[in-house]
């Protein structure tokens, strides 16, 4: 997986939140009722909280240390959630460990796609349901506006980090639905999902300024001269568009699938 070491702080102001806007759809999609369910890339843990307010019983795993200490932290002393370091595609569990599992915004950022899913697919017992969401090909409008900065700012690209062409997959709701498929896995539902990123300009540019994601990534690699044009251009175009209550009213949008293990 994508390394996030060092990113945790500005990740959980700005894009955590984005995320977090898939959370209720994934939920309702996965379960009736409460069950043994595995987070899978839990990042700052909004879903896992989520989940054990609905009364799941909840298994909360990343990669990354500081991800996986925010998630503790948000789950308190609860003794029906645990937060583990782990991550795809070894995942200390034993066959058919879990009635659910969600993997929100994680198979977009894995080195092998396909060995993630048949993992998670492994670790679903059989006839639990395993939910799955991905950024669509595209752009999202989050997106749109910060690259709009950059070329207002003229910083310099750098070198994309592309999956292998056989190692990578459609990113559409179709793309998705075949890894579940290639895994074993009888797809439910394939479907885009939309929902408004509510966020303060702040926050959003705090992520970029953190390093998070590509556009984090391609700032960080800017001169200091670069990076001062570039949040001169980002605070002028985000003045255009903010709302009056101060926020950035953003379109999003995700590839959600949902499946079943036989």
């Amino acid at each position: 997986m994508k390394d996030w070491s060092g990113t945790e702080e500005a990740y959980r102001v700005s894009f955590a939140t984005l995320c977090a806007g898939t959370v209720p759809t994934l939920l309702d999609a996965v379960a009736n009722g409460p069950c043994e369910l595995l987070d899978v890339g839990c990042g700052t843990g909004e879903l896992a909280a989520q989940a054990r307010r609905r009364g799941h019983r909840v298994t909360a795993v990343d990669p990354d240390p500081a991800m996986v200490a925010l998630t503790r932290d948000r789950l308190g002393q609860d003794p029906g959630a645990r937060a583990q370091v782990a991550a795809l595609p070894d995942l200390p569990y034993p066959q058919g460990a879990f009635a659910a599992v969600c993997a929100n915004f994680v198979v977009n950022h894995v080195g092998d796609p396909r060995a993630c899913v048949r993992e998670m697919a492994r670790v679903a017992a059989p006839g639990a349901s395993l939910a799955m969401t991905i950024w669509p090909a595209g752009g999202a409008s989050w997106a749109q506006l910060v690259s709009a900065s950059f070329q207002d700012a003229q910083v310099v690209p750098v070198p994309g980090t592309r999956l292998p062409a056989h190692l990578d997959f459609e990113r559409t709701p179709e793309g998705l639905a075949s890894l579940a498929t290639r895994a074993g896995l009888d797809v439910l539902t394939a479907q885009e999902v939309a929902w408004t990123w509510s966020v303060r300009p702040e926050d959003l540019w705090a992520g970029i300024t953190g390093g998070v994601a590509t556009a984090g990534q391609i700032f960080l690699a800017q001169t200091p001269a670069v990076q001062e044009r570039t949040r001169e251009r980002f605070e002028e175009r985000t003045a255009q568009v903010v709302a009056p209550d101060g926020l950035l009213h953003l379109p999003s949008r995700a590839a959600l699938v949902l499946a079943v293990r036989g």
